[in-house]
């Protein structure tokens, strides 16, 4: 099926316009790209030379078929949103909001003192336990690459949560999108650009991440790793985007660290059964609510920007959030056309059709576990994803130009409920980085360019407070 491009946005389109020639100069940095897709005209490349992909399936689900058992957390339980509170977010009874962080504010001291100023467009985050019981909370700029600007910044707190240092662990990049938290504890910080890298950051110091080409070349959005089995899996924000897996080479794993190098290994893309080398699932949505085989094929010149060397996987239109999760063993079953139980998952987004899939490692299977129909009003565009220590999925929203912008508490296969609502003032940006911090007890996410571009700030974090019973 042709991919075309999305008719551009009003609002989008003038402030990007305004960033671009110039205009606001004095009022930021020039504004990322990633809002509105990225999603390129034309087919996808017919399958090249290289690799001889996975013998072709019949469509639908040759084996599999049912749906995964996946427990839903207490936050499938709170109640409905209440009006708005001083921070401008609509919240559940119970609930309390602060800001941290805003981009170009001095309002916030500890913030101030420490010499660095909160980065603009805020974007994907994690948070990392400290050994005083404190936490630390990164987050990406997603600006192009601009002096002094970009990269990915760290906020730390103390185990009564207030904010004592701020510094960079990124500079130098452009347009950093999402990411991950590896099993070691490093940041990775994608970048989003047609030859866009993967940096491993460390947060608990002020410091220079280190590139990780071998991860591939592409749009990077958010990267995960299944350390048991040496993987990492990536999105790719574009149209006619594939979802990738990295198999790291034996030599590449540090048993005495028990981490990844992140040097060696092959970039793999997924084939779903029925929909391989550029098969488009954009009309299978009820087809795909049930699980279907996947097979794994070596991507075409790994060391090349993927954008033009098109050929195996399925399509994925606009790959977004993704997260790695390990299933209790008190409730790991044995799927319809399964041989173990399921144990890991990796659940991802794809904003261009506003799905959430999950993908059951130890059976190679997927399945579609949220689509639009499951929410009211629907959501603009799905994007980051986070699961708390309970096992509450949450997806954050990307809304171009009208409405409210929220997060979901996505239960699969069963309408979902909203968790965080931000003010119509906020109109128009879109909320990125939702994390927990380490004991569940707080909620972590940007609105990337609110609460209003023109009276600034260009930014803003904020922390929600999770009462005792939804923990």
């Amino acid at each position: 099926m042709t991919q075309t491009a999305p008719t551009a946005m009003p609002r989008r389109a003038f402030l990007r316009h305004v960033f671009l020639t110039g205009a606001a100069a004095g009022a930021g940095p020039l504004l990322s790209a990633c809002f509105d897709g990225g999603r390129p005209g034309g087919a996808a490349a017919a399958p090249g030379s290289g690799p001889t992909p996975a013998p072709s399936l019949p469509p639908g689900p040759a084996a599999g078929g049912g749906q995964l058992s996946i427990p839903s957390g207490p936050l499938a339980g709170i109640g409905p949103l209440q009006a708005a509170n001083a921070d401008e977010l609509l919240l559940p009874e119970g609930f309390s909001s602060r800001i941290v962080a805003q981009n170009s504010s001095a309002s916030l001291a500890a913030i101030s003192s420490t010499g660095y100023a909160w980065h603009p467009f805020p974007d994907g985050g994690a948070t990392y336990a400290r050994d005083n019981g404190g936490w630390i909370y990164t987050s990406n700029s997603e600006v192009l690459l601009v002096d002094g600007l970009g990269g990915c910044g760290a906020l730390v707190f103390d185990p009564d949560g207030s904010i004592v240092d701020a510094y960079s662990i990124l500079t130098g990049t452009a347009m950093n999108c999402a990411g991950g938290k590896t099993p070691w504890g490093t940041w990775l910080s994608c970048e989003e650009t047609g030859s866009g890298m993967t940096w491993e950051c460390d947060p608990y110091n002020p410091g220079q991440g280190i590139a990780k080409p071998a991860l591939g070349l592409f749009a990077h959005e958010a990267a995960v790793v299944d350390l048991e089995n040496r993987t990492l899996y990536q999105t790719e924000d574009t149209g006619d985007g594939r979802f990738y897996r990295w198999v790291a080479d034996p030599a590449d794993f540090d048993a005495a660290n028990g981490r990844l190098a992140m040097e060696q290994g092959r970039l793999q893309v997924m084939n779903i059964a029925g929909f391989e080398d550029g098969g488009d699932t954009a009309d299978a949505t009820e087809q795909l609510r049930t699980l279907h085989p996947v097979t794994w094929v070596d991507a075409l010149a790994p060391d090349q920007p993927q954008s033009s060397n098109r050929g195996p996987g399925t399509i994925f239109d606009g790959g977004e959030g993704c997260w790695f999760y390990e299933l209790p063993p008190a409730v790991r079953t044995v799927p319809e056309g399964g041989s173990r139980p399921t144990k890991g998952l990796v659940f991802f987004s794809t904003k261009g059709d506003n799905r959430v899939w999950a993908y059951d490692i130890e059976n190679a299977l997927v399945e579609l576990i949220f689509d639009n129909s499951q929410i009211d009003p629907a959501f603009s565009d799905v994007d980051n994803i986070t699961v708390s220590p309970r096992g509450d999925i949450l997806v954050a929203e990307d809304n171009p130009d009208t409405g409210a912008i929220r997060i979901m508490v996505l239960i699969p296969n069963q309408p979902s409920k909203v968790l965080v609502q931000l003010s119509l003032r906020h109109t128009g940006s879109e909320i990125c980085g939702p994390a927990f911090s380490p004991d569940g007890s707080r909620l972590y996410f940007s609105s990337q360019r609110g609460p209003d571009f023109f009276g600034a700030p260009t930014g803003t974090t904020f922390e929600v407070t999770i009462p005792e019973a939804f923990r």
